[in-house]
This record gives C-alpha cells, sequence and structure tokens, in this order.
C-alpha cells in the first residue's frame, strides 16, 4: 500500500502568526513524508485589513507562502474581488507554486496571470489532478473586469477531458460546503474536495455521496491532512484529520509591525482634527464619511452603519496607518435604485437597530460591534410618520438613489436590498473614498 499526505489550509485571512506556525510545523513534516506530501491552499490568504497584507497589496502573503513550502493554491473572492484587476494579475509574479482557477477570465477569456485551469502534479509516480474553482460573485468581478463561469460545467469539463490520465482528482474548491455537497452529488468522479469560503471544519472529513470532503476552518486555526490510500494502482481509501494550530510551537510575528511600517506615509501633515470614534449616536467622523460616500457616488442619500468606523483619530499627521486603523473593512460602496414605498420600508427596517450591539463577522466587516444605522439627507417625523429626503418628503411610487455599503447587499442586515437593482463602486473601499475627501477638504 502507498499513501499520499495531502496538507491543506484555506480562509488565512491575513491572520499571519497562525500561518508561521503552520509553516513551522510543516517543516517537520516535509521531513516526515519527504517524497510523498503536497501543500495546499484554498484561497482568501490575502485580507486587506492586515496592513502588512494592504502594504503589499497581497505580495507579502505570496512571499510567506513560498517560505511555507506551499505547492498549488487557488483564489478566493478576498484575491479575486478585493484587488483590482492590475493587482490580480500581478500578485503571483513571484509565486514558486502553481495556482489553479478553472472558472475566471477577462472577456477575451485570457486568465490572470500565471493562473491555470488545472495542474497534474505527480507524487511517488502518482499523477494528482489538481482543479481550483472560486465562488461566483458574478457582479463583483464583472466590475473589476473579470469574468466567473458557472463552477460545475468548468469542472465538468476538465474532468472529462483528463479523468483517464490521473490517479486521482481533487477540487481545490473555494464555493463554500452546501456547493460542495452539490458537486459531490453531480460529479462523482471526483474523489477529494478540499473547502473553503464558508468556514467550515470536519474533524475527519465526510463521505458525501462517495466523495470525500476534508475542511480546516477559518483563520489558520487548524491545518488539514488528508491520506489518500492506493492499492495496486487504485484508491483504497481516503482519511482526513486536523492539526490544532493553538498545539504547535509559538513563533515570533512582526508582520503586523513591518505593515505599520509601510504604511507611514502621511496623508495630511499637522493639521487634522481629532476625530471621536461613537458607537451609539453620530458624530462628524461619521457625517464626513458619509458626505465623502455622497461625492463619489453622485447620490444624496446614503445609509451607514456606526460600527464602520473601528477607531478615532487623536490629531495631527494622518498617516496611510491611521486610515487603516479607521476603516480596515475590505467593503465596497453600492447605488441602489427603489420606489419610494420600499425605501420607507428600508427606514422602518433601519429604525429597529436590530444589530446595534451584534458583533460582526463577515461580509468585509473588519471592526467590532455594527451600531447604530446612521441616515444622510434623510429625515423622519415621527408624528405623522412620513419620511424626507433634502426636506421633500419621500413619494411611494417615486424613484429613489441611496449609496450605501455592499455588505447590506448580502442578505443579512437589510434584506429589501438583495433583489433591488444596484450598481457596485469597485475597486474602491470605503478608506480610499474617506482619504480623497479629507485630501480634498483640507
Amino acid at each position: 500500500m502507498q499513501t499520499i499526505h495531502i496538507f491543506h489550509t484555506n480562509d488565512i485571512h491575513s491572520n499571519l502568526n497562525n500561518f508561521l506556525q503552520i509553516k513551522e510545523f510543516m517543516k517537520s513534516k516535509r521531513e516526515e513524508y519527504p517524497n510523498t506530501s503536497v501543500f495546499v491552499d484554498l484561497g482568501d490568504h490575502v485580507d486587506r485589513s492586515h496592513p502588512y497584507t494592504e502594504a503589499t497589496l497581497g505580495q507579502g502573503n505570496i512571499e510567506l507562502m513560498n517560505e511555507a513550502g506551499v505547492d498549488i493554491a487557488t483564489i478566493g473572492n478576498n484575491e479575486g474581488i478585493t484587488l483590482t484587476h492590475d493587482d490580480l494579475n500581478q500578485l503571483y509574479d513571484e509565486a514558486q507554486f502553481k495556482v489553479t482557477c478553472c472558472n475566471i477570465h477577462d472577456e477575451y477569456g485570457v486568465k490572470p496571470n500565471h493562473i491555470v485551469d488545472y495542474v497534474i502534479h505527480e507524487v511517488a509516480g502518482k499523477k494528482l489532478l489538481f482543479i481550483g474553482v472560486t465562488a461566483e460573485f458574478t457582479v463583483f468581478y464583472k466590475a473589476l473586469g473579470w469574468t466567473v463561469d458557472q463552477a460545475k460545467s468548468q469542472l465538468n469539463r476538465i474532468i472529462e477531458s483528463r479523468r483517464d490520465e490521473v490517479d486521482a482528482i481533487i477540487v481545490l474548491s473555494h464555493l463554500g460546503k452546501w456547493i460542495d455537497d452539490e458537486l459531490s452529488e453531480e460529479l462523482s468522479s471526483i474523489d477529494l474536495i478540499l473547502g473553503a469560503h464558508t468556514h467550515h471544519r470536519f474533524e475527519h472529513g465526510k463521505y458525501h455521496n462517495g466523495v470525500m470532503q476534508a475542511a480546516a476552518g477559518k483563520h489558520g486555526q487548524y491545518l488539514g491532512e488528508v491520506k489518500i490510500h492506493f492499492d495496486e494502482g487504485r484508491i483504497l481509501n481516503i482519511e482526513a484529520l486536523l492539526y490544532t494550530t493553538d498545539d504547535m510551537a509559538k513563533v515570533e510575528d512582526e508582520y503586523y509591525i513591518k505593515g505599520r511600517q509601510l504604511l507611514k506615509n502621511n496623508i495630511i501633515s499637522n493639521d487634522l482634527n481629532r476625530y471621536e470614534r461613537r458607537i451609539y449616536s453620530t458624530n462628524r467622523l461619521l457625517y464626513e464619511l458619509a458626505e465623502a460616500v455622497r461625492i463619489y457616488t453622485e447620490t444624496d442619500t446614503i445609509i451607514l452603519n456606526s460600527g464602520l468606523i473601528v477607531r478615532g483619530f487623536d490629531g495631527g499627521d494622518f498617516t496611510e496607518y491611521d486610515l487603516h486603523k479607521m476603516l480596515p473593512h475590505p467593503i465596497n460602496t453600492v447605488d441602489i435604485e427603489l420606489k419610494g414605498h420600499e425605501l420607507i420600508e428600508v427606514l422602518k427596517h433601519c429604525l429597529k437597530n436590530e444589530y446595534k450591539n451584534e458583533q460582526v463577522k463577515g461580509f468585509g466587516f473588519r471592526g467590532d460591534l455594527f451600531g447604530m444605522y446612521y441616515f444622510h439627507n434623510i429625515g423622519y417625523m415621527s408624528s405623522s410618520e412620513q419620511y424626507f429626503i433634502k426636506g421633500e418628503r419621500i413619494e411611494n411610487d417615486q424613484t429613489y438613489h441611496i449609496a450605501t455599503i455592499d455588505m447590506y447587499t448580502f442578505g443579512k442586515f437589510i434584506p429589501q436590498f438583495k433583489s433591488m437593482n444596484k450598481v457596485y463602486y469597485l475597486p474602491d473601499f470605503l478608506r480610499d473614498i474617506f482619504r480623497t475627501y479629507i485630501q480634498s477638504s483640507k
């Protein structure tokens, strides 16, 4: 019997301390299995909420992946839609590993630089077909000049053309656990799906329709290992397990400090006044952020939440690092078209402030509390239950435009927005918009 060991990480989200521990741990595993191991990453290694990632536009992450000995990777939505078209094309310039994603290309059918549809990787005489695939955030990719195809059809195309050449078919999936189940049901010739995106984990993997699935949670809290046992050239069985990063040797992490140093350039020198952070009331900083969004989107009416501002500012020199700490989120703005009666329904929903004390995770949000909704140029008269935009009463059948943030359009915070007509503004994040505003107004 022969065993191939596949080690996997996913959704690191620039938790570099954990990844540094994994990097050191993998040295011992490579020594233990020098000719029978593969190390893969399933995307969202990059997260621009970390100063070092922000300062290097993800290329610092790639350097660390090189040092860790990653063999093959795919991209997640953080690589795909939080970097500009040009930055994604340059992200893997120095990569010493292969990158596969079968369902992304530009309008001419050209894939991002250094990314291929699949990788056939030979280990100890066994040919392993690795196919990367990423989540279909179609409108976001389109706004950045990319097209994402339907994942299952692209996987099927490659599997049908290559299945007779290889000993195992392995999908590097940044689609999420529910889509992975669908893949298992519809593409049963897959031997192994390594999962990501929904931050799920399987302690010992799981079989679904005869397809083994393995996943290692989020943020580098776990390292996964899958053992594929071959006997007489055929797969005998597959085992999966997880290693807990907390049990690994501690490693000094200097990358946050490095990132801070790289972001030391002044945006405003000497004369920027103090900005206060408030969660449960409005203030000048929240007003100016809304003004910045108003000018950027050319839309008078804005909805934001106070928790978007993660840190205030004490005054003086305002650096790129100060801005990044204030607004660390990889969040974009969006213009939403809706009728007056729909807008009133949205405003009534927001006035409940159901999430004001919620610790928000995901959706691009990188703060702590959600806080209160803030309406810019929107008024409300409680005695008559009337709503106004810049002093004009909102009319039920009139069409309006609201500028807000993309995290409200995913179905949770303002569910009404999910099905409405919208235009996303990419690639600028809130901090980019605010930078332009304060530079032009000071």
